[in-house]
């Protein structure tokens, strides 16, 4: 029993120094998190091309004064993801006093029309982007026909349809038009001088739809009907 109470001795100050090391360290870390050097005053946007700058740079400006050590990176870039034309983000630190977003823009992929009348770019989930988003770019006429009772789900398969498309069936699209999200019909310009009507359906066996309709494109008449992939109609 004597013997033993060197080593409880030495425990303690074993475990009252790491106690001391423990709020050092506790106070490092809180003096750093309230160091004004190391709070947040410079907000770069990268990767921007029609989304606008001070867009992004507005949807995150709430974490001006963060502290750059406990920066919710998750969150900014939730944040930053709202805004129209963003497909994603990348938030980094800046030591010692700022943030980067990496922003990677959405590809516009048609013009859409809606029922009013009224015109907007969309990608190929559907969502609407900026008008800017459309400059320079040759995008594919998307209609919602008139009556329908879903043009919102119209709108969306018609884009997504649009994306999945392989690039030559893409690059002879003239238009697409929908009333639901199961009637996606596509208008071909082919290189002979003809076209062709594609009653493709809905968004579903996108790659077996596209091998089916290059596959009957040189085959008679003026409509072909890949609703059904596995049993295609041509007339």
């Amino acid at each position: 029993m004597v013997a033993g109470r060197p080593w409880r001795r030495r425990r303690r100050a074993i475990l009252a120094g790491l106690a001391a090391t423990l709020l050092l360290l506790v106070g490092v870390l809180a003096a750093g998190v309230l160091l004004p050097q190391l709070q947040v005053s410079r907000i770069a946007v990268e990767g921007t091309d029609y989304v606008a700058e001070e867009d992004v740079r507005a949807a995150v400006a709430e974490h001006t004064g963060d502290s750059v050590l406990l920066l919710p990176v998750g969150t900014i870039g939730e944040e930053a993801s709202a805004v129209p034309g963003v497909e994603s983000v990348q938030v980094e630190r800046s030591w010692p006093d700022g943030m980067t977003v990496r922003v990677t823009e959405a590809e516009p992929v048609g013009m859409l029309t809606r029922l009013d009348g009224t015109r907007a770019v969309v990608d190929a989930a559907g969502r609407e982007l900026p008008a800017a988003a459309g400059e320079g770019e040759t995008l594919v006429p998307l209609v919602v026909e008139g009556g329908s009772a879903d043009p919102v789900g119209a709108s969306a398969a018609m884009s997504e349809v649009l994306a999945e498309l392989p690039d030559p069936l893409r690059g002879a699209v003239q238009e697409v038009t929908a009333s639901s999200t199961s009637d996606v019909t596509l208008e071909l310009a082919l290189e002979d001088g003809t076209s062709k009507t594609v009653v493709w359906g809905d968004a579903a066996d996108a790659e077996l739809k596209g091998e089916v309709t290059l596959a009957l494109l040189g085959q008679p008449g003026a409509v072909i009907d890949v609703s059904s992939p596995v049993a295609p109609v041509t007339r």
